[in-house]
C-alpha cells in the first residue's frame, strides 16, 4: 500500500523536478514509516435527496434576490456536478472533497486557475447559505486557498477603436446601440430589457433595472441622444422595446442578436474583442480619466463595492505621468 501511495504521489509531481524523484521518494518513504495507510472507500453511495432539496432552495433564493437566469443556470450546473461527484449528504462534504473535485476538474478540462477560482466562489456562496440556514456549522470552502492566477489587464477600447466602430455601423439602429452602450455603461442584460418609455430625452437620462432588481439612472450624451432619437423616429412598429430586430415582426432584440450585431460591426471595423462589457469598461475608464470621482463612476455602473469599480477602470498612464510632474514639482 505504501509503495502504491509513493508512486501515485510521484506521478502527480510536475515534470521540472523529475531529476529529484529518487530523493523525494526516499523522503516520503522515511516519513511513512510512522504511519499506517488504508485506501479510502470510493464505492458509490445512495445520493441523499436532501442535498438536491437544499440546492433547489438555494437556487430559489438566488432568484428571489434578483440573480439573472444566466447566473442561476451557471450555479445550478456547477453545484449539481459537485453534488453528483461527492455523492454524499450535504452535511458530510469536506474540504478534501472540494479539493479533489477542483483538482480533477482542472486536469480533465484543462481550465485556467482563474476559472477554478470562479468555481470556488460559486461553492462558497452555496455553503455560506447553508450555514445561514443552520444546515451546516462550518464552511468547507474556508480551508481552500485561492488558486494563484495571473491577473490580465483587460484593456478598454481606445478612442480610435470607438471611432472605427462608429464608422462601420450600417444602420441608425446599430449606431444607436454603439452610442448607448458607450454613453450609459449599461450591461447587456440591462440594455436588452429597456423600453422606449424608460428614456427621457428632455432630461437625457434612462431608468435602468440592474442587478437585484434595483433601479438606477444613467445618462445620454449628445451623440447617443441624437442617434437614439433618429432610430426611434425611423421605427414603424409598435413594440415597446427600445431595440428590436431589423426584420418583421420586429421582436425585442435578444442577447444573441446583440452579439451578432457587435461581431459584424467589429469585423468591418477590424477591432478585436468587442462586446457590451468592454464598452462598460471603456466608459468607466474614460470618465475616471476625465476627472469624474470614482464614487460617481461607481453609482453610474451600479456597483455595490467601489473595489469592483477600481477593477473596471484602467488608469491612463500618461495622465499619471502628467499629474506626477504637476504635484511632485517641489
Amino acid at each position: 500500500m505504501k509503495e502504491q501511495f509513493i508512486c501515485e504521489v510521484l506521478h502527480h509531481l510536475p515534470d521540472y523536478i523529475s531529476g529529484q524523484l529518487s530523493e523525494i521518494k526516499e523522503a516520503i518513504r522515511v516519513v511513512l514509516c510512522k504511519y499506517e495507510l488504508t485506501a479510502k472507500e470510493t464505492s458509490l453511495q445512495t445520493v441523499n435527496n436532501s442535498s438536491l432539496h437544499y440546492l433547489k432552495m438555494y437556487l430559489e433564493s438566488c432568484e428571489q434576490s434578483g440573480k439573472s437566469s444566466g447566473t442561476i443556470g451557471l450555479y445550478s450546473f456547477h453545484l449539481s456536478r459537485l453534488l453528483s461527484y461527492t455523492n454524499k449528504d450535504i452535511t458530510c462534504i469536506t474540504d478534501d472533497d472540494l479539493y479533489m473535485y477542483l483538482y480533477n476538474y482542472k486536469h480533465k478540462r484543462t481550465v485556467s486557475n482563474s476559472y477554478l477560482n470562479q468555481l470556488r466562489l460559486v461553492f462558497n456562496g452555496f455553503f455560506k447559505w447553508l450555514i445561514k440556514k443552520r444546515v451546516l456549522t462550518s464552511n468547507p470552502v474556508d480551508s481552500l486557498d485561492p488558486t494563484k492566477c495571473q491577473k490580465k489587464v483587460k484593456k478598454p477600447l481606445s478612442a480610435e477603436e470607438v471611432e472605427r466602430l462608429r464608422s462601420a455601423c450600417e444602420s441608425e439602429r446599430d449606431l444607436a446601440i454603439i452610442e448607448c452602450l458607450y454613453s450609459t455603461a449599461v450591461r447587456a442584460s440591462e440594455l436588452l430589457q429597456l423600453d422606449r418609455s424608460d428614456i427621457s430625452f428632455t432630461r437625457n437620462d434612462i431608468v435602468v433595472l440592474g442587478k437585484g432588481n434595483k433601479e438606477r439612472v444613467t445618462y445620454l450624451n449628445a451623440k447617443s441622444h441624437i442617434h437614439l432619437q433618429n432610430y426611434l423616429d425611423l421605427r414603424t412598429d409598435d413594440n415597446p422595446a427600445l431595440f428590436v430586430s431589423s426584420k418583421a415582426p420586429h421582436d425585442r432584440l435578444t442577447r444573441r442578436g446583440l452579439e451578432d450585431i457587435l461581431n459584424r460591426i467589429a469585423s468591418a471595423a477590424k477591432v478585436n474583442n468587442v462586446h457590451p462589457h468592454r464598452f462598460r469598461r471603456t466608459s468607466a475608464t474614460d470618465l475616471l480619466n476625465a476627472g469624474m470621482p470614482i464614487e460617481q463612476v461607481q453609482e453610474l455602473l451600479g456597483h455595490k463595492s467601489i473595489e469592483t469599480t477600481r477593477i473596471y477602470c484602467t488608469v491612463n498612464q500618461e495622465a499619471v505621468k502628467h499629474n506626477h510632474k504637476r504635484y511632485m514639482n517641489f
